[in-house]
């Protein structure tokens, strides 16, 4: 499925490539304010794990 092959490519960190006109239709554009939410989401994945999700009485 193509989102596991994004997902696997996110992880192992290898280039994603697409034709122009894909992303010209599917393409999403973040604005620069929301850039920084994205990279402080993106820095709580690298620190979370499982684990963190567990309930006090487990």
């Amino acid at each position: 499925r193509p989102s596991d092959s994004v997902a696997l490519a996110l992880r192992i960190g290898v280039p994603i490539h697409a034709e122009d006109s894909v992303l010209a239709e599917a393409g999403l554009i973040i604005p620069d304010e929301q850039e920084d939410e994205v990279e402080k989401f993106r820095e709580f994945l690298d620190s979370v794990s499982p684990e963190d999700f567990r309930g006090a009485d487990t």
